[in-house]
């Protein structure tokens, strides 16, 4: 479910019809990094820091969004942001009414928002309220106890086969993901996760470069095959590829609950290294990448027309969307591609850890409208196929980048925090040699390095990322949804 708290906490403040607030808050609900995350994917900027970081955040202020100016009452704002400003109070009680506000102002959003969805009748004192919350705690914790134990052990038989069925480990590991985040249960899965993923190492060594020549007629196994794979068995229908960048397959799995379809559910493979530039690339373009293209819209709508074109389709019945809410007029198309990049961007500037990335996408899920444009391109006889370029990963820092090791590095659309790319081999070589206790934690491929296990070029303790090899990076969902 949403978070109704946030939601309701959002609306009442655009509904003061400013598009500034200098906004009083002593109970410092509104500085939570969780709530900031929360708030600016509904499209509202917080601004915590000094009067010259509000300064910088009010002249580049997006203006279609709401900037919010956070004051201990005592602030003196210059003349031109007072004038375009509206002053304002915040206070935790006002939504939060019937509880003892101290005994759960520092609760996770998961669980504010349960308490503002199912208020007692009547007002609870500090030891009344720490009852209903131990209450909400301990039925999450007993929850992710017993579907976690399952997948533990479904997981340890899996893992004791041969071949590894890999599309059964990642989904049962993501039910374990999706059902702890939030729990003490989500540090174990983590823990597990990470183990599975040295194995999974060891078979993307002997197996990957396989992949990018394998057959795509029966179903794709990495993502330059995914055209490939809707020309062999549907060149005649009406398809609709759906692409919503960094989606991890616990995420479709909160989608899914959406979308309320039956669907027919694979597993494939991201590009390694699993960035943007590369992987969502590999889709479009239906083949390897090429280290020279430039990731944009303009350029992807081109090599989704270039390829149908080559294969006897008409222009006029291409089409591609870039970050549509809604879409209704399908002419004579018959091959359309949307693309959703919000979600990415969500997770890259916000996030610090899955419970963030939980709350964000299932907003993301209720205001992106992508669940109603599914139904509409599906009532329009289209087959619908969901995917994503790559996963994510909850990933801890190794350290940030020192000095020279910054330089010649080419970020290639990533954000660099577990991959990079040197423009010369003799850099990364450089890199590889001063840093010797990355052995067995990165690979080296020619100018290119990224992590396989959970680390990041970053100094942050927690962050969630991609750009590695990691399992949750790499094994993603491709869905075909069926007509009812």
């Amino acid at each position: 479910m949403p978070n109704s708290l946030i939601i309701n906490i959002a609306d009442n403040l655009k509904a003061i019809g400013s598009s500034i607030l200098i906004v009083e808050n002593n109970d410092h609900f509104l500085y939570r990094s969780d709530v900031i995350s929360l708030l600016e994917s509904l499209s509202i900027k917080v601004s915590t820091g000094s009067s010259l970081q509000q300064r910088v955040d009010f002249e580049l202020r997006n203006e279609k969004d709401l900037l919010i100016l956070l004051t201990s009452g005592n602030a003196i704002y210059l003349d031109d942001i007072s004038e375009k400003a509206t002053f304002s109070g915040f206070f935790l009680k006002d939504y939060l009414k019937q509880y003892h506000i101290p005994s759960i102002e520092n609760q996770n959003l998961e669980v504010l928002n349960r308490l503002y969805l199912n208020p007692p009748l009547s007002k609870q004192n500090k030891r009344d309220t720490l009852k209903i919350v131990d209450e909400i705690v301990s039925t999450s914790e007993e929850r992710a106890r017993a579907l976690c134990t399952s997948c533990f052990e479904e997981l340890d038989e899996l893992m004791a086969q041969e071949p590894i069925n890999w599309h059964s480990v990642i989904r049962l590991i993501s039910k374990a993901l999706l059902v702890s985040i939030g729990t003490t249960w989500n540090e174990k899965v983590l823990d597990y996760t990470n183990s599975i993923n040295e194995k999974f190492q060891e078979y993307l060594r002997t197996s990957h470069k396989q992949l990018k020549n394998s057959s795509s007629y029966k179903r794709p196994l990495i993502v330059s095959k995914v055209l490939d794979y809707l020309k062999l068995n549907f060149l005649e229908d009406k398809i609709a590829l759906v692409v919503i960048d960094g989606m991890a397959w616990w995420q479709f799995l909160m989608l899914k609950k959406k979308i309320k379809s039956t669907s027919k559910e694979r597993t494939i493979h991201a590009w390694i290294p699993s960035i943007t530039q590369l992987s969502r690339q590999a889709i479009f373009r239906g083949d390897s990448p090429i280290n020279s293209y430039r990731q944009n819209p303009d350029n992807e709508g081109k090599l989704w027309e270039s390829y149908w074109s080559a294969n006897g389709i008409g222009k006029y019945q291409v089409r591609y969307e870039y970050d549509r809410s809604n879409i209704k007029d399908f002419g004579q198309t018959t091959k359309l591609a949307l693309v959703y990049k919000d979600l990415d961007e969500k997770m890259h500037g916000s996030t610090s850890d899955y419970l963030d990335l939980k709350s964000l996408t299932e907003n993301w899920i209720e205001r992106s409208g992508i669940v109603d444009v599914i139904k509409e391109v599906s009532s329009a006889g289209f087959k619908i196929f969901i995917t994503t370029d790559h996963g994510n990963i909850q990933a801890t820092g190794w350290r940030g980048l020192r000095g020279k090791e910054k330089l010649g590095t080419q970020k290639s659309g990533s954000r660099g925090q577990r991959h990079l790319e040197y423009e010369q081999q003799s850099l990364s070589d450089d890199f590889i040699y001063s840093n010797p206790e990355l052995k067995g934690a990165v690979v080296q491929d020619d100018q290119a390095i990224y992590f396989t296990n959970n680390q990041s070029f970053s100094t942050k303790e927690t962050l969630v990322t991609h750009g590695g090899s990691h399992i949750l990076e790499v094994l993603i969902p491709f869905v075909e949804i069926e007509n009812d």
